[in-house]
């Protein structure tokens, strides 16, 4: 199997896992009813992330489309990272460090979401130049 023929075999299979995101999000596929399911809204950009990383695996290298998928790619990473940064609080942000209270875990996890968005928008700045080629 050739390196061109896996990344279309995987960006079918994340294209597929965007839409079934999306779905969810638009409430088309059911899903069991938890208090600690994630808004519809992160839904549909997580959905969008899978979908568009999926439909760059699958064009031609180096073609606009391919930098205008990674450029929504992206911009997603970046959205989710800040609404993690934002809206995390000790109950939603697991983990972390054992010898940490997890108040402090929790700020630590929403800096470490945050430096994750502002490098992703950098990323996407990059692209977008990129792009502007």
């Amino acid at each position: 199997m050739s390196q061109e023929d896996r990344s279309v075999g995987w960006g079918a299979l994340m294209l597929l896992v965007g839409v079934a995101f999306l779905l969810v999000a638009a409430e088309l596929l059911p899903v069991p009813d938890d208090p600690a399911n994630a808004p519809r809204a992160v839904l549909a950009m997580a959905g969008l992330v899978f979908a568009a990383g999926g439909v760059a695996l699958i064009l031609p290298p180096g073609s606009r489309a391919r930098l205008a998928m990674v450029a929504i790619l992206v911009s997603g990473f970046a959205v989710l990272g800040a609404w993690v940064a934002l809206t995390g609080s000790a109950e939603t942000i697991e983990g972390g460090l054992f010898f940490l209270s997890r108040e402090t875990n929790a700020l630590l996890g929403r800096i470490l979401f945050g430096l994750g968005s502002l490098i992703s928008a950098v990323i996407l700045i990059v692209v977008l130049r990129q792009f502007r080629r």
